[in-house]
Formats: C-alpha cells, sequence, structure tokens
C-alpha cells in the first residue's frame, strides 16, 4: 500500500499466507505434529521475551507441541540443551538471544545440526556462508526475513548498492552475507564508521539493526532510498525500531514498519528453516 506522498509502507503481513503453505507442508510430512516438540530457550535478558513468546505461538499453530525453558545457569543451560538435542521427539530447537552475561557463545555449537531453528550452530552458519544455493540450507531468521520482504515487494537488490548499519554475527552480517550471494555491493557500518549519513544517502537501500531507537532520520535518506527496519527495543513497554518514520515519510521511495514488518518474518523464517530441516529427514 502506499501513503498519499507516495512512500511506499512496507509490512510483514504477508506472513500469514506463507505460514499456511508451509503449516500444509509441515503437517504433510510429520502425519501427526503433536507427537512432536519444538524446544525454545528463553533467558529474561532484554525486551521482556517477544521472541519466545512470538516464536511458540507460530509453532502452536502449526500443530506442534512447544516447551519454552527458563535457564538461569550455564552448566544447565548446556545439559538441556544435548538432553533436547538426543531426544527423538524435539524436531526443533532455538534460543532467544543475546545469551546471558557469561555464557559462552560456543555452547551454542551444543544445538543437533538437524534441529537448529536459526542457524546458531556454527557449522551450520559455516554452511550458509559458504553455499550459495539458498534453497538447500536453513538461513538466519533475520537475514532471510530481509529477503523475504525484498521479494515481496519486488525491490530490486541484485547488483545494488546497500548499507548495512550494524555488525552482530546473526543480524547484520547474516544479512551482508545473504545478499552479498545476489552479487550485491555492501557496506557494513558502525558507530566508529566515517561519514555515516553521506554513506547512507548514497546507497540503493539501508538496512538499520543497531537498537538505537530512532536512529535514522531525513538526514540520512534521499528520494530514492528504500529503508529496511530491522531494530528492536522496547521503550515504555512499546516496541520501537531504528527508523524515525515520520521524518522520513514523504521523502524515501519505501521503509518497513515497527512493529509488524520484520519481526514476524523473523517468525515464520523458522517455520522455514524447521520445514527444510524435516524435509531433509
Amino acid at each position: 500500500m502506499k501513503n498519499k506522498t507516495d512512500t511506499l509502507i512496507l509490512t510483514g503481513n504477508f506472513y500469514s499466507q506463507l505460514l499456511s503453505e508451509y503449516k500444509q507442508k509441515i503437517t504433510s510430512i510429520l502425519n501427526k505434529p503433536e507427537k512432536y516438540t519444538i524446544a525454545i530457550f528463553y533467558f529474561k535478558t532484554k525486551n521482556n521475551n517477544y521472541f519466545s513468546i512470538n516464536q511458540e505461538k507460530i509453532f502452536k499453530q502449526i500443530g506442534l507441541n512447544v516447551k519454552t525453558i527458563f535457564t538461569e545457569k550455564e552448566s544447565e543451560f548446556i545439559e538441556l540443551l544435548t538432553k533436547y538435542s538426543e531426544d527423538k521427539n524435539v524436531i526443533g530447537i532455538n534460543v532467544e538471544l543475546p545469551l546471558p552475561k557469561g555464557f559462552n557463545l560456543s555452547n551454542l555449537s551444543k544445538i543437533s545440526c538437524d534441529k537448529d531453528l536459526d542457524c546458531l550452530n556454527p557449522l551450520n552458519y559455516y554452511n550458509f556462508l559458504i553455499n550459495s544455493n539458498i534453497d538447500s540450507i536453513i538461513i538466519p531468521s533475520v537475514a532471510n526475513a530481509v529477503l523475504l520482504m525484498l521479494n515481496h515487494y519486488k525491490i530490486q537488490f541484485e547488483k545494488k548498492d546497500i548499507v548495512i548499519l550494524g555488525k552482530s554475527t546473526y543480524t547484520g552480517l547474516a544479512i551482508a552475507h545473504l545478499l552479498l550471494k545476489f552479487n550485491s555491493t555492501v557496506q557494513i557500518l558502525n558507530e566508529h564508521s566515517k561519514d555515516i549519513k553521506q554513506k547512507c544517502k548514497n546507497a540503493d537501500i539501508i538496512i538499520s539493526a543497531t537498537g538505537s531507537v530512532n536512529l535514522i532520520n531525513k538526514e540520512f535518506v534521499n528520494p530514492n532510498s528504500i529503508v529496511i527496519d530491522v531494530g528492536f527495543e522496547v521503550v515504555n513497554g512499546k516496541i520501537k525500531g531504528d527508523v524515525d518514520i515520520e521524518s522520513i515519510k514523504g521523502i524515501v521511495k519505501a521503509v518497513s514498519i515497527v512493529p509488524g514488518g520484520i519481526g514476524k518474518l523473523c517468525n515464520l523464517s523458522t517455520v522455514i528453516n524447521l520445514y527444510k530441516l524435516i524435509n531433509k529427514k
């Protein structure tokens, strides 16, 4: 849909149709999905666990049993990851990031590669990096969410100049590696980068994944800019993104919203990964 100033507002509302399609695919393989369990770990460390709550909802819609696990001890976390990785009735495992302070990120290697819903196991992540056939691999959910949005709205991103703000392994870096597979030219910027506003203005597409509320305003964009907001912060009980939409609406060609944008598609992406995993089996 377009607003009166012709800025295209990008939402994730199309996810429901895709979810229905993947539900049908998954249930046709599992036959009785209620026999199988998805294990989701959360830690109460940030943003009120919206991720685990929404993950639970989406997998229950498919008919799967969902077990949410809260743990404060790293030793227990490792023990339970190992336990559910070996349990034949558990077909998918996800972990809400960031891990608690003091937890070693290498613990994610305990997730069974064939149950890893968000490409968290280092072996799966490496396979994502080196494999150009995206249909055959699982993809970090945030990166796939961006791809789903660009494709749905028929936004040309191949061989385009793209700026990504944020260098986190499973967000900014993962998005960059996915878009590089399409011969895009990608710059990853951080707080130490020079001329950030000008680099954003020169880009065809700006993807912001910093968690800095309202970072992107009219000083970062031009009339041809396409802005994808991957930011997520909870401020006074309300979800906020990286982009000050009111500042750039009416200036840019397109901008995605938060909430209701990339977040919805992240949840869908883990469902897509589940289908890929069980289809291989």
